[in-house]
Formats: structure tokens, C-alpha cells, sequence
């Protein structure tokens, strides 16, 4: 298990018939069945999850594990943490998910969390949400909020701070940014940045220093984020 902050776990783990006795959590537990296939009992039902399955467990609902033999990647969340997206999201708490979803865009944007970007949870929750809701979002031009990245996108930039330029939710604004743009704001200065940098390497050899000038944390960063964006390393260009 690996904790990456005090509302979240990262678990991944494989069973061989292995029984669980029933139980429940005060957690939500969210997982993707990575292999093979168990069998889990609620209260009023028994579900068969097989690979590519995505399994939920609500806080405070009781389960077991009947038989089966799998392995499963799982984020668990506090409750607190969890009702306090999906009231930025649709203004409610306390959401009971249905236990297990059939959907290739929810596993990919699950397993993106696993790269611990904020911004990859809010869009997980927003796909998660549209099984049983439908989100309308204001008409809202983030020109304020653009305007600062372009001014200040060498520096690090929260989100929240974005949003507040914007007088909406960091989920609002994430929301509408990436409409907007085509690009969730991670991404927009990342390509700021990666600009820049093209601009400074015109006279600048030193590519930690194009790096470090242009905001990235090291020149390793700043290759990565090159290469995934333009397809060759800069000592390559």
C-alpha cells in the first residue's frame, strides 16, 4: 500500500482463492480487476467481476469475498474526500456508486490517477458521475486565468489559484479550461513552457539551464516532457 496523501491509498495486491469474511469500510474503495475473476457478495446481491471490470465498495456496505482468483490496482478514498469532489462536481454528498461499471474511458482515466495529478482525479469523478448525471456548466470566458498563465507559467501555478481568478470551483475551471483550450491547464504550461524553451535554445546550449529558465524542476524533466511533445530529445533537434 502506498500512501500519497492523508485521504488516499494506492493499493495493488493478487489473491489465489483467497476468502474474505464479511465486512465493510468507512472508505470508498474504487478498483480495476487486472486478472483473472472473483466473486463478491453484498447484502442483497452477488456480482462476478472478471478482467477490465471496474469494482466500487460504498463506505459502510457490507461485503465478502466468495472464491476466485485475481489481481486488482484499487485507490481508496475517504469519505470526506470523496464528498467533497462530488459537490464541486453536482452539488450532492454522500453518492452511492453502483459496484461494478463496464467502461474502457473510466479504466483509462482510473489508472491515471495513479500519476497523482489533481487533475486526473476531478476528470475520473466527472466520467464516474455522468452514469447517473448529466453536468451543465456555466458559460464562463477564463480570460483572466489564461492571461496569468501566459504571464507566470515559468513559476508554479495551483489550480486553486486559477480558479479563483475565475470566482468558480478548481473542478468548474479545470472543466471549462479544457473546453476552452483543448488542454487541461497542466498541459497548457507545459507547452508554454516547452515553447519558451525552443526560444531560449536559439542561443542557450546549457539545456539545464534552458530547463531550469523555462520552469521545469531538472533537464530530465524538461527532455521527457520535450520528447512526448515534439517526438525527439533536444540534443537530437
Amino acid at each position: 500500500m502506498l500512501k500519497i496523501q492523508n485521504d488516499i491509498f494506492l493499493i495493488t495486491s493478487k489473491y489465489q482463492n483467497t476468502q474474505f469474511k464479511p465486512h465493510f469500510h468507512d472508505t470508498y474503495s474504487f478498483a480495476l480487476i487486472t486478472d483473472g475473476e472473483c466473486v463478491v457478495n453484498f447484502k442483497n446481491k452477488t456480482i462476478h467481476y472478471k478482467k477490465n471490470d471496474f469494482r466500487i465498495i460504498n463506505p459502510y456496505e457490507i461485503h465478502y469475498v466468495k472464491s476466485g482468483i485475481w489481481g486488482y490496482k484499487s485507490v481508496v478514498f475517504e469519505k470526506s474526500f470523496v464528498n467533497s469532489i462530488t459537490k464541486e462536481i453536482i452539488n450532492k454528498e454522500n453518492i452511492i456508486f453502483k459496484n461494478k461499471i463496464n467502461s474502457t474511458k473510466l479504466n483509462s482515466l482510473f489508472l491515471k490517477m495513479y500519476e497523482k495529478q489533481e487533475e486526473n482525479i476531478y476528470f475520473f469523478f466527472e466520467e464516474l458521475l455522468s452514469f447517473s448525471k448529466e453536468i451543465k456548466l456555466p458559460k464562463i470566458t477564463l480570460k483572466k486565468s489564461i492571461e496569468y498563465i501566459d504571464e507566470n507559467f515559468t513559476q508554479k501555478i495551483k489550480l486553486e489559484n486559477l480558479a479563483d481568478l475565475e470566482h468558480i470551483s478548481k473542478y468548474h475551471f479545470l472543466r471549462l479550461f479544457k473546453n476552452q483550450t483543448g488542454l487541461t491547464p497542466h498541459q497548457y504550461i507545459i507547452i508554454k513552457r516547452l515553447n519558451f524553451a525552443l526560444e531560449l535554445m536559439k542561443k542557450e546550449k546549457n539545456l539545464a539551464y534552458v530547463a531550469v529558465r523555462a520552469g521545469f524542476s531538472d533537464q530530465s524533466h524538461f527532455i521527457k516532457e520535450f520528447k512526448k511533445v515534439f517526438g525527439f530529445t533536444p540534443k537530437e533537434k
